[in-house]
């Protein structure tokens, strides 16, 4: 008893003292530590490094590795709350056994482990303000401001920087992991490469601990290298081989240092035999697409872009695991046909780049960005292909035409045999665990039905139509209603599998058909103008994007100049003038400029863009024009809300007489109509109706008016057509109230309100009604409960009420429903009768 009473935690005794200073650190807190210490282990082995981007300098769990970490973590946790609850000894604000501080630690680092943010900074928080004599509280801070980094809360970061590096003691030791601490905290705030390399120096410099010095080392070679330091980022990478890393690091580094070559260092041709002793080596095999990528690197440095383009593509090829590198290798390429410029392969790469890349890739948004904005501009540029081929074919005699199509029949069984070929070796390489390729022979033509990629509509379309294909030989391909179909198009059956079936190759592939190819060409005049229309429209387009999009302004020039010189005749020729006139101004041209702009001025003095060019304000004075118009729609709109339809008539008439052809004429035609259908015969809105339909026949407002005619037409028996000033109107799908006239026999005392209360929360429990009272005509009290959304909800409550509640005899007959919007016409017209004959014959059929 006497042993017990003084290991007592009560107590600050030097037998107390020993007792749970040893119990702790070999019981709870040793096995918790061992079992952080493994799990830690496990997590940075099981960890793989996406080396086509800024490597973390910290490894932590992602979200679905901290849910399986829950179970062990809990064990930690458990552990060191019994090493707290039970060893603690806190007296005069000084705790006395020395593992209590280290536990803490362990709870803390646990607890960021689950993904326990807060609790992990509560707990580090605690650790650093509660031991403040002991130097474990620095490992705390360092830890929060870790914990604080990953829940991007910058302000507190600030904060606790700024306090440890106003305070002296912090300990020399620990700067190096707080200089990674705080380089990891500018990359991830705002991605400062110039403020976080200096930082990451000092942690490479002040670091002992070999695994993490070789990390920082290769972050910084990979920072180093993104500013454009090449000479100083290939040191660095020496230097991380020195430090003698894993394999995957190791080939990375010697990769990296074939990329960030720098010409003045003259030792290109090492490291190409360096890359090329790389790839004999079959250990490599798997990193052959990174080689290639490399060498094609260095071949951009050396200026020699075809050779890179070769390269990349070979990259693209081999890789068949790692799909981010043959990702990045189209990204590559795109970038190369782009800034030559050939936007047509630069879109289909983007495209491609976009279907491999992952989409939190810091180059997934720019890859994406670039490839929806080229979009449009090579589906223009594939129709001026596609028609100039089509009209230069027609000009043939059709004997020539026939040759023509014969040499392209040919052509496409020997790109199947290609395939078949491909295919057969891609199955041999897999089998037999090989990562070489066979060169198929055979090439493409610059001439449109002979290029595959100016033939596909690109694999946004294909996707969009197909979804995700088989990769293969010409898998851009998508539009299938071209004018020559995509060779391959077989409904998947190949030459060989018809032939074996019995079919004649003719019926089951249509490519192999003379008519497939000679269906679409243009054979007479008319056929012939629709061509060139097409043509015309799709260099107009292309000669804006160029213009708008890209400030490609000789290629917008070289598509405007087409228009104006072979379709002067076109009503697209003033428009391409005056762009070109734009453009040339721009460019300070001039003698070009002043050239279009005498064009526009004399061929077509009265048009817009004459104005515009007399008048730099005619653009803002004609804005400021629409802008008033737009103004008293909106103040008309608002009138015939109100119910004021007479007054939306008169309104309707002074915007055409003021405004005249204004661009929303349309839109006051169809107002006036809907208005002159409430107050005036149904003759007249038909005849209302009727002029919108005919005056507007390209404007959505004509499918409008049309279905209202038809529904006129079709329900002209009913007494909507017959009341007596037309003046109420059916739309069941308005929202709808139910009205029950009140007078003295049914009214004692508010009795009706509260009977019809009851009878609510009897039968609609769960809606919650707005039952008040309103005054119609002067003279007739009624009651309004309202709001139903429309005429079928509105009818389910009435007949209820009238026909099975206690009140049906009370408030049958004398009970009526009604849209929102013909109750505002009861008010005004204040005739309940006329609107009674109207309920009778609309709503009690």
């Amino acid at each position: 008893m006497t042993v017990l009473a003084s290991c007592s935690t009560k107590k600050n005794t030097f037998m107390s003292r020993n007792y749970h200073n040893l119990v702790s650190h070999y019981n709870g807190y040793f096995n918790a530590r061992e079992i952080l210490k493994a799990e830690n282990k496990k997590l940075i082995e099981n960890h793989k490094d996406d080396y086509s981007q800024v490597l973390p300098i910290f490894i932590y769990p992602t979200e679905e590795q901290s849910k399986a970490l829950i179970p062990q973590m809990d064990i930690v946790i458990e552990k060191s709350s019994k090493v707290i609850e039970r060893h603690s000894i806190y007296h005069r604000k000084k705790e006395h056994v020395k593992w209590i501080d280290d536990t803490y630690y362990l709870v803390g680092q646990a607890q960021f482990n689950k993904g326990l943010l807060v609790s992990a900074e509560e707990t580090f928080l605690y650790l650093y303000q509660a031991f403040k004599k002991e130097p474990i509280r620095y490992d705390g801070l360092l830890w929060l401001i870790r914990t604080l980094i990953q829940q991007k809360d910058w302000e507190k970061v600030d904060t606790y920087t700024r306090l440890l590096e106003d305070d002296v003691n912090f300990p020399k030791e620990k700067e190096g992991l707080y200089n990674a601490i705080y380089a990891d905290y500018l990359l991830k705030k705002d991605k400062d490469v110039e403020k976080a390399i200096p930082r990451l120096e000092e942690a490479v410099k002040l670091t002992d601990d070999k695994r993490s010095k070789r990390r920082y080392t290769y972050i910084l070679a990979q920072l180093y290298q993104k500013k454009g330091y090449l000479k100083k980022a290939n040191d660095l990478y020496a230097d991380v081989l020195k430090l003698r890393p894993d394999y995957v690091m190791a080939f990375n580094c010697k990769i990296n240092r074939a990329i960030a070559y720098d010409v003045a260092s003259n030792n290109a041709e090492d490291i190409k035999k360096q890359l090329k002793k790389m790839l004999k080596d079959s250990k490599n095999e798997e990193f052959f697409d990174q080689i290639y990528y490399a060498l094609a690197e260095l071949a951009i440095t050396q200026k020699d872009e075809p050779l890179a383009v070769q390269y990349l593509k070979k990259s693209a090829q081999v890789s068949t695991v790692n799909v981010k590198q043959k990702a990045l290798s189209y990204y590559k390429l795109a970038g190369i046909y782009f800034n030559r410029p050939d936007y047509i392969n630069a879109q289909a790469y983007y495209d491609s780049t976009t279907i491999y890349l992952p989409k939190d890739h810091e180059a997934y948004f720019l890859a994406d960005e670039k490839n929806k904005s080229l979009l449009e501009l090579v589906k223009n540029l594939k129709i001026v292909q596609l028609q100039d081929s089509l009209l230069k074919i027609s000009n043939l005699s059709e004997k020539e035409q026939k040759r023509l199509v014969n040499d392209l029949i040919a052509e496409y069984k020997s790109k199947k045999e290609r395939e078949r070929l491909a295919e057969e070796a891609a199955q041999f390489a897999a089998q037999n665990g090989g990562g070489s390729t066979i060169n198929i022979p055979g090439g493409s033509s610059s001439w449109y039905f002979y290029n595959p990629t100016s033939m596909a509509f690109g694999m946004s379309e294909f996707k969009r139509q197909w979804g995700d294909r088989k990769l293969q030989d010409d898998w851009r391909r998508s539009n299938k209603q071209s004018a020559f179909p995509e060779p391959g198009d077989d409904g998947g059956n190949s030459g060989s599998d018809v032939a074996s079936a019995g079919v004649a190759a003719k019926d089951a592939d249509p490519n192999l058909d003379q008519d497939t190819y000679l269906k679409n060409i243009p054979k007479d005049y008319n056929e012939k103008l629709i061509a060139h229309g097409k043509v015309v429209e799709a260099l107009y387009n292309i000669g804006l994007i160029f213009k708008e999009s890209f400030e490609d302004f000789p290629s917008g020039i070289n598509a405007f100049e087409r228009i104006v010189e072979q379709y002067d005749t076109s009503q697209l020729a003033l428009p391409a003038h005056y762009q070109l006139y734009r453009i040339y101004l721009k460019q300070e041209e001039k003698v070009l400029a002043e050239k279009h702009k005498d064009w526009v001025l004399e061929n077509h003095p009265f048009s817009e863009y004459a104005y515009i060019i007399k008048n730099p304000n005619y653009n803002k004075q004609t804005k400021a024009t629409k802008e008033k118009v737009e103004s008293f729609y909106t103040a008309t709109y608002r009138l015939y809300e109100y119910g004021l339809y007479r007054d939306v008539i008169s309104s309707c008439e002074k915007a055409d007489s003021v405004f005249n052809s204004d661009h929303l004429k349309a839109k006051f035609d169809y107002l006036r109509a809907k208005a002159i259908g409430k107050v005036r015969s149904i003759d007249e809105f038909k005849t209302a109706l009727k002029s919108v339909i005919a005056d507007h026949p390209d404007d959505p407002v004509k499918e409008q008016a049309q279905s209202i005619l038809d529904y006129i037409n079709k329900n002209s028996s009913t007494p909507v057509a017959t009341s007596i000033k037309n003046s109420y109107v059916v739309n069941p799908e308005d929202g709808h109230i139910v009205l029950v006239e009140v007078n003295s026999s049914n009214n004692k005392n508010d009795n009706l309100k509260n009977q019809i209360a009851i009878f609510n929360q009897q039968f609609f429990r769960n809606d919650k009604f707005d039952v008040s009272k309103i005054l119609i005509g002067g003279n007739q009290n009624m009651l309004m409960i309202r709001s139903f959304d429309n005429k079928a909800q509105a009818m389910n409550y009435y007949s209820l009420l009238t026909r099975t509640s206690d009140l049906a005899e009370i408030v049958n007959g004398i009970t009526y429903v009604i849209t929102n919007e013909n109750l505002r016409t009861l008010f005004k017209e204040k005739n309940l009768s006329e609107y009674i004959t109207f309920f009778n014959a609309n709503y009690k059929k």
